[in-house]
């Protein structure tokens, strides 16, 4: 039912690095401080029981450490449909980000992979296995706009939905 989840994770993460000019990209970065947030929300539209069902994906990213090019994130993923304020599934995972001058490697630490759902554990657990599994990905700068520092949007594959983020900045950290 909801295999197509664990995927748009990870395709849809959005960490930074996507596609505006590298300088920006890399001021984006330095914007993210240990302590801070990344939060991104994406409308994604599946069909379940052959009826569409539009869920509100939303990615919430604590930074954990930010060396440059290499960032470490603690994620909390939730997928929620629209009407509702529960999550039909929820994922939490370490994530590792590596930036080079045109884009970003992103890999799921497969150790940390948590996922819950209240409405089926075999979904829970099946989408675990995904998360664990999923390979490394690749993803272009040339995806990225920011709109209003440090608001940015995210243009969603093969003309996909737009996956709009801010960065939200600890205050405790200046």
């Amino acid at each position: 039912m909801f295999r197509c989840l664990a995927f748009a994770t990870f395709l849809l993460t959005p960490v930074i690095c996507f596609g505006a000019a590298h300088e920006e990209i890399v001021r984006l970065n330095a914007e993210q401080k240990a302590g801070s947030q990344l939060v991104c929300h994406v409308p994604l539209n599946i069909i379940v029981d052959q009826k569409p069902v539009t869920l509100d994906f939303k990615n919430s990213m604590t930074v954990i450490s930010n060396r440059g090019s290499t960032r470490t994130y603690q994620v909390i993923a939730t997928f929620v449909p629209n009407g509702t304020t529960l999550p039909v599934i929820t994922q939490h995972y370490r994530l590792n980000v590596i930036t080079d001058e045109t884009g970003q490697t992103q890999k799921i630490d497969p150790n940390s992979v948590s996922v819950t759902s209240p409405y089926s554990a075999e979904m829970a657990k099946n989408n675990e296995s995904q998360l664990r599994n999923a390979p490394e990905s690749y993803q272009s700068d040339s995806m990225v706009t920011v709109t209003d520092f440090p608001d940015f949007e995210i243009q969603g594959y093969e003309n996909g939905p737009v996956t709009r983020c801010t960065i939200v900045s600890d205050k405790s950290n200046g």
